[in-house]
């Protein structure tokens, strides 16, 4: 009688835990690689552009990849994410998109099937006739797998892949042209690192990579430290916020001294990694839009003190006010 209660019990536990945590279906992995991540492309129609590109399976069971094309623009976001394009109304010319091809050994193609390890050489083609639209192309080169994994009677498909971006600038282009939106540090601060905002503008009808730093001066204008900004794309007519160049290797030692910075900031900061800091200091951003220019300056200050060197003075303070008062009764 007992057995048959235990029995009956463990039927129970296990139909409740199929019930609440059900069989999952775990798809293939799918391990992709690409270079270059990024294609810019500045050109004057009519040309005919050709880039190589190579795209590398790193998992060790074949993948069958599917090649397709979405033009996309900046996200509200200002850290680089992108958003596709569904109503291309505003883009400059739709047919444009028709005449981008992948080819492999000059033959176009829409699929791609890569062995285990395999890796790939391609070329990207786009074709800009002499009346092409002048305007900015951002457009997404995606290579997406359908993976299929069965168990019994469970079974789970999951969409995974890569992508390349494309900018493309149909000139001729203006020149450049933008403002630093907002520079910015805590005002006051116990320790570091110190985490700045860079918000900069693109007011140009084409895409910018500026380039720039962050120098750091004491109460004594000796330059103590500096930030190299990150080499970030910013598109036409968007904002985007620029991190620090450490922040490329999230693998790295230097990247670990700050990452805890970079976790409890919601949005991309550029981080000088010093921790122990007293006094005012000023700090002063230098940023070319482009390799020609225009250069912009911006300086604000910012002031640090301990946490402990605060709670010292105050103790000190409390004790002169207690002698005061017990000399003043004294003498009262």
């Amino acid at each position: 009688m007992k057995n048959l209660k235990l029995k009956i019990l463990l039927l129970i536990i296990s139909l409740i835990f199929t019930f609440k945590y059900p069989i999952v279906a775990h798809a293939q992995s799918v391990d992709l690689g690409i270079y270059p991540p990024i294609f810019q492309i500045q050109t004057v129609p009519p040309s005919s552009i050709k880039i190589p590109f190579s795209i590398q399976n790193f998992a060790d069971s074949s993948v069958n990849l599917t090649i397709s094309i979405k033009p996309f623009t900046a996200a509200d976001s200002e850290n680089g994410d992108i958003t596709f394009l569904n109503d291309l109304s505003s883009y400059p010319d739709p047919s444009l998109l028709g005449r981008i091809q992948v080819l492999d050994n000059d033959n176009a193609i829409d699929t791609l099937t890569l062995a285990p390890k395999q890796k790939k050489d391609l070329n990207l083609t786009i074709d800009i006739p002499k009346n092409e639209v002048k305007g900015e192309y951002y457009i997404s080169l995606l290579f997406n797998s359908n993976s299929q994994n069965t168990n019994n009677s469970s079974s789970s498909q999951t969409t995974a892949g890569i992508a390349s971006n494309i900018l493309l600038s149909v000139g001729p282009l203006g020149d450049p042209k933008g403002y630093i939106e907002d520079f910015s540090a805590p005002p006051f601060i116990t320790q570091g690192p110190v985490p700045f905002t860079v918000r900069v503008k693109n007011a140009s009808d084409h895409y910018l990579t500026p380039k720039g730093d962050i120098t750091i001066s004491n109460m004594f204008g000796q330059t103590i430290g500096k930030v190299n900004l990150l080499s970030v794309n910013i598109l036409s007519d968007t904002i985007r916020r620029i991190p620090d160049s450490i922040q490329s290797d999230t693998t790295s030692s230097s990247y670990a001294k700050i990452k805890d910075v970079v976790d409890k900031n919601t949005y991309p900061v550029a981080i000088w990694p010093e921790k122990f800091l007293v006094g005012p200091y000023t700090a002063t951003l230098t940023l070319a839009l482009s390799d020609s220019g225009p250069l912009y300056k911006k300086s604000i200050m910012f002031f640090a003190f301990p946490s402990e060197y605060i709670l010292a003075i105050l103790i000190i303070i409390i004790i002169v006010l207690f002698i005061i008062l017990r000399v003043k009764r004294k003498t009262g």
